[in-house]
């Protein structure tokens, strides 16, 4: 059996270690007969603050999903040689892949820097959300959850502050969906005429929402959602437009971090509906997603919903409404289906390798291109290949 000594030679060993002991920590997961302080020592870590207080840092950007953990591992590193070994400051992974400092109160001032550091040396914007300080270590499970909370400030405030959960205002109880306001946007809208008007109507709908205050941040992405899709029912269908348009895309909602992209979305959504609305011309419908789905065809394999908007004269958000209107289909899910059936001829007809034929018809991840595949043919493409060479 492995004695402790060795055991912790290994940093990756310790290091998991580590974090999992801080994570049973700050979730209250610890038995209150611990002797935290000898636990700390034994890993490596400081075991004496100054009124400990919990903070949560959070990388601000929308293309992390593929890379995320591997860049939380890289600034947590970062952060672990940046971080004068005097201040006794904790660097770890929370159970939600978010770093966490636990760190002394006496010591909050380095926020700040530790914020400049990091948006620096990864060129990107950084939230930072600090619970309030505890008199023992035993009850800094308060400080992590008052930390989780104060990051939702960042959907009112913007990205890239500091938020300390003293400072934050009092969030009021969800209210009722306010329909009548959604009446008033969906009038503003039929008589808008500009993306200029509709942008002040979604301005008033918004704000009518919180006259009172601010509102938890759940409630506003539901409520968007509501609008969005009470929006496809009453004034599409009102236009016959229906049976094309069945289903709402609601999912970027989700990823978006602030209120204000939030609008942004919404504006632009509600223009390219106003555009529908007014321009009856079928017939021209019907020429502009022909040239759209020709260059689909030809340029599958580099191809963007605001390359091909570009060359077909429209606006990416008018194009992609007008897609799914005389499709039934999204412009993504039209171009992974012909990036699918090229990619089942060349499964049969070469002998490219797998991550070959993904590079050939447009996928850069053969990982992504096998999951893709398998979800719309119901085999990998190597079960494929032998199934149909067989």
């Amino acid at each position: 059996m492995l004695s402790e000594g060795l055991l912790y030679k290994d940093d990756v060993i310790l290091t998991w270690m580590r974090d999992r002991f801080i994570q049973d920590l700050v979730l209250g997961l610890k038995p209150k007969s611990t002797n935290l302080k000898e636990s700390l020592s034994r890993l490596n870590l400081n075991p004496y603050f100054t009124y400990p207080a919990l903070a949560l840092l959070e990388p601000c950007s929308t293309n992390l999903e593929e890379q995320e953990k591997v860049l939380l591992e890289e600034m947590r590193d970062y952060l672990q040689q940046q971080i004068p070994s005097q201040t006794g400051t904790i660097v770890f992974m929370d159970d939600q892949n978010r770093i966490g400092l636990l760190f002394s109160w006496v010591s909050k001032a380095e926020l700040e820097t530790i914020q400049t550091k990091l948006s620096r040396a990864f060129n990107l914007q950084i939230n930072i959300a600090v619970g309030n300080p505890c008199s023992q270590l035993n009850d800094i499970k308060q400080s992590y959850k008052q930390a989780s909370f104060a990051l939702q400030e960042k959907f009112y405030r913007g990205v890239g502050h500091i938020f300390y959960y003293s400072e934050l205002p009092e969030y009021l109880e969800c209210c009722d969906y306010p329909a009548d306001k959604e009446i008033e946007l969906h009038e503003a809208l039929k008589t808008a005429d500009s993306d200029a008007d509709i942008e002040v109507a979604v301005e008033a709908f918004y704000h009518s929402m919180l006259e009172q205050g601010p509102v938890d941040s759940k409630a506003m992405y539901e409520w968007t959602a509501r609008l969005l899709i009470g929006t496809e029912k009453k004034l599409l269908t009102a236009a016959n437009y229906d049976s094309a348009y069945n289903k709402l895309e609601i999912m970027p909602i989700a990823k978006m971090q602030t209120l204000q992209e939030i609008k942004q979305y919404v504006s632009h959504f509600l223009s390219g509906v106003r555009e529908v609305l007014s321009y009856d011309q079928k017939e021209s419908h019907r020429s502009i997603i022909k040239k759209t789905i020709h260059h689909m065809e030809q340029e599958y394999q580099a191809l963007s919903l605001q390359s091909v908007a570009q060359k077909v004269y429209m606006t990416p958000t008018y194009l992609s409404l007008l897609f799914k209107l005389n499709t039934g289909k999204t412009f993504i899910e039209h171009l992974t289906d012909i990036r699918i059936e090229k990619a089942k001829k060349l499964l049969v007809s070469t002998h490219y390798k797998n991550y070959e034929v993904a590079e050939q018809v447009g996928y850069q991840d053969p990982r992504y291109f096998s999951q893709i595949f398998k979800k719309k043919v119901g085999l990998s493409p190597t079960e494929y290949r032998e199934t149909v060479a067989n």
